[in-house]
């Protein structure tokens, strides 16, 4: 089991960081939360302060009234669960493949494109210049769009707070949200061209209007957690293979961890000193081969 954590820095950028990895033999929706709760309470880190969850698509993860999902939501009724999209996609292209002999035949054929495609470096480099040129044209016509017609805001935004984070504004902040509301429209909608809400949130943190939009920025923090899909998740646990190779496939779980951290996080470590490690490693005890 990987533990995967996503957050806002304090750079207004949305993270996922590769926390921790679990084996259990038992997968039932119980000892699982037992097992999650246990990481975090190591880590000083509380349940209640939980506000997204996402998880794969068995019915032990998401089921509506005994799944891991809906235990956590016991504790901390605002951790919201949202079934990966990227899963429902899948789900529904299988089906519609499934009943759609054309659409069966396309996928069918895009394997062997993908083959043809990937097995010559020329045919990779010259579809990037085709994926660069296609986001070009759609990055003008989408700035086009952003200045015809705005982002209109409405008191949905103000309903969002009270109804889905009521623990995390008060009253006052409530009040505040809305006199933000009324200078975001003519501050942040004429000056900064965002067209999602990742780029609003750094936009704001970049300009320092973080600090005058306080409330608004919370808001965006708060909904940018929802854990909205897994495919992070399953690309770390897919790292394993890397690490956990057959000659060393008997390493317990704490060695694993910090071997997947390493490798997962690794541009992390750019600034660590090798040689510091290396005198710490002599300095424990006296050792017969000399360390590299």
């Amino acid at each position: 089991m990987v533990i995967i954590l996503s957050f806002v820095n304090n750079h207004g950028i949305l993270t996922e960081r590769f926390f921790a990895i679990k084996s259990v033999s038992d997968t039932t929706s119980l000892n699982l939360k037992k097992d999650i709760s246990n990481v975090l309470v190591h880590y000083d880190i509380q349940v209640k302060k939980i506000r997204g969850q996402g998880y794969g698509g068995a019915s032990n993860m998401c089921g509506e009234w005994n799944g891991l999902q809906a235990l956590f939501l016991r504790d901390c009724p605002y951790a919201y669960y949202v079934h990966c999209f990227a899963h429902r996609l899948q789900l529904t292209l299988v089906s519609a493949a499934k009943d759609v002999s054309v659409i069966w035949e396309f996928f069918s054929h895009l394997d062997n494109i993908v083959n043809i495609v990937t097995s010559s470096t020329k045919r990779i480099a010259e579809l990037h210049t085709a994926q660069e040129m296609k986001l070009s044209i759609c990055w003008k016509l989408e700035n086009v769009i952003l200045e015809v017609e705005p982002i209109r805001l409405s008191d949905d935004i103000c309903k969002l707070e009270m109804n889905f984070y009521p623990e995390d504004f008060t009253d006052q902040d409530v009040v505040a949200l809305e006199n933000e509301l009324v200078h975001y429209k003519l501050d942040v909608m004429q000056n900064l061209k965002v067209s999602t809400l990742v780029e609003l949130c750094q936009q704001l943190t970049d300009s320092g209007r973080s600090k005058v939009y306080v409330m608004l920025n919370r808001l965006i923090h708060l909904v940018l957690t929802l854990h909205v899909s897994t495919v992070t998740t399953k690309r770390d646990f897919s790292a394993m293979k890397h690490v956990k190779t057959a000659l060393r496939n008997k390493m317990k779980d704490d060695f694993l961890a910090d071997c997947l951290t390493l490798y997962i996080e690794r541009y992390l470590t750019k600034d660590i000193d090798v040689d510091s490690i290396l005198d710490k490693f002599y300095v424990l005890k006296s050792r017969r081969a000399q360390l590299l």
